[in-house]
């Protein structure tokens, strides 16, 4: 789990994920890569997470989230382990969800090179179910964004980028497709990671069985005007988006 914070007001929905991790998924290692909080907080995390049993690391190279996931994913190749990204904020509030992200298997029947799951705002709109490709705009777009969480209880797994707030990476995938571009942030390094998934022959699904609540509003929404965007559009000039246009739009 990357942690960053710099106020009292953002340690309280750190530590609920903590909580929240350690009761729902017992059986698996928590690591929490703090990218860079102040000393103070740093402090109060670190001691959160030797409290409940968790493993803590400052991030000493890069910084960013995606240089915090980099973190997690060597110790899991060096470890022969699967790697679950839970983005801070979080809170899934029953067991069995992680179990379900491993059971997900791919359209060949085989399991999911990447699988991820729904998570929902505050108020109970979904903020993301994985994210789709517009022909019309010429971009992409979070999934099922702003509509009614039960929403999530029709739909069937699909085949679709995935967000890196609730990720599991099958151990297997990340040495051939390799690390998160650091250079990249938010949804733009989703996105360029299930990319990279497609192209390396694996796939990347969305199961709405697994969802997680957020304590607090982030917008996920790719942004087509930053630095960011403009590098993935570049890194994947030549990619055919057609398997992720959404059949209505």
């Amino acid at each position: 789990m990357p942690a960053r914070a710099e106020s009292d007001e953002e340690i309280e929905p750190l530590l609920q994920t903590l909580v929240s991790l350690t009761t729902t998924a017992a059986e698996s290692m928590v690591l929490v890569v703090d990218d860079r909080s102040p000393a103070p907080f740093a402090q109060m995390i670190e001691v959160a997470a030797s409290e409940l049993g968790c493993a803590y690391v400052l991030q000493q190279d890069g910084s960013g989230t995606s240089a915090a996931f980099n973190v997690g994913l060597i110790a899991a190749a060096e470890h022969g382990m699967d790697v679950c990204l839970v983005g801070q904020g979080l809170v899934l509030d029953s067991p069995g969800w992680l179990a379900r992200l491993k059971a997900r298997t791919g359209t060949d029947g085989r399991p999911a090179a990447v699988v991820g799951g729904a998570v929902v705002n505050p108020e109970g709109m979904i903020r993301h179910a994985g994210y789709f490709f517009s022909f019309f705009r010429r971009s992409w777009s979070a999934r099922l964004r702003n509509v009614p969480r039960q929403l999530l209880d029709v739909q069937k797994p699909v085949l679709c980028p995935v967000g890196t707030d609730l990720q599991l990476i099958r151990r297997e995938w990340i040495n051939p497709v390799g690390l998160f571009d650091e250079q990249l942030e938010g949804s733009d390094a989703a996105l360029d990671y299930c990319l990279r998934v497609s192209q390396a022959g694996g796939e990347c699904i969305l199961e709405h069985s697994v969802r997680a609540e957020s304590l607090v509003v982030v917008d996920v929404e790719p942004k087509s005007g930053t630095t960011s965007a403009g590098l993935l559009r570049s890194k994947h000039a030549t990619t055919d988006f057609r398997p992720w246009v959404a059949e209505i739009i």
